[in-house]
Formats: structure tokens, sequence, C-alpha cells
């Protein structure tokens, strides 16, 4: 239950990305503010946030327009809320843009094709808890 406040922040994320191409702070505020009251393990918590973090922000300096400031935000809650689990958003994430490079390349649009990257969070946050749930599944209901 602690997931359906996660799933509509990010559907709403989703959105305002993909028709403004922004990621509004106040929602990413919320967010972090929810995650508050439901880490279980507030170092962990830290840790991961503070390490995806820094794995977003030393690319940003290097190569303009590699990832904006408002994903970088987002992954950094994520990671905060969701603690050493955000590195199963890892495999969906990359399948997802790897499909988005390959239509920018058949599309003519080259290697620097842009999109909106808060979808395929959204949409990778779907996929792993169908998984986790799947996981946690008695063996004879599969």
């Amino acid at each position: 239950m602690i997931y359906i406040p996660v799933i509509f922040i990010l559907a709403y994320l989703s959105y305002v990305d993909l028709k403004k191409r922004e990621v509004p702070d106040f929602a990413i505020i919320v967010f972090f503010i929810y995650s508050l009251f439901f880490i279980s393990n507030l170092k962990e918590s830290l840790l991961m946030a503070g390490l995806v973090f820094l794995l977003l922000i030393v690319p940003t300096f290097m190569v303009e327009g590699c990832i904006g400031g408002g994903d970088i935000k987002l992954l950094t809650v994520m990671s905060f809320f969701m603690g050493n689990d955000f590195s199963m958003l890892a495999l969906p994430m990359f399948v997802l843009l790897i499909f988005s490079l390959i239509y920018g390349i058949l599309k003519g649009k080259g290697l620097r094709y842009s999109v909106p990257l808060v979808p395929y969070v959204f949409l990778s946050y779907i996929f792993y808890l169908i998984l986790e749930a799947l996981i946690r599944l008695p063996s004879y209901m599969l």
C-alpha cells in the first residue's frame, strides 16, 4: 500500500515530463517527505541516494545536456525511498532507453536523441512492483 502514492506521483511527473519536458520541484519535495515516513534503514537510504546523486551529477558537468536536473533530483529521491532495491530499476530502464536509442537512429535523429526520462522511471518502477509481487507469491499460485 505504501507504493500507491509513489505510483501516482510518478504518473503525474511522467505526464508533466512528456508535455513540458520538466520535472516540478514540488512533486519531488512531496515524494521526499513521503519517503521519510517509510524508509526502513536511514543509513542505507542515505548511502544509496548519495551514490546515485554522485553518479548522475558527475557526467552532467562533463557532457552538456546529458541528464536534466529534475531527473537527477527524482532519481536521487527514488534511491532514497527504495534503498538497495533501487538497483532493480536499472535493467528495465536500460532496456527502455536502448529501444529509444534504436528508435532515434532508425528515424534519423542520431545518437543525441533526447527523450523524457521520467516515463522510463515510472515504467521501470511498475515492472519492479510486478516482479516483487511475483517473487512473494507462494509457489502453488505460480
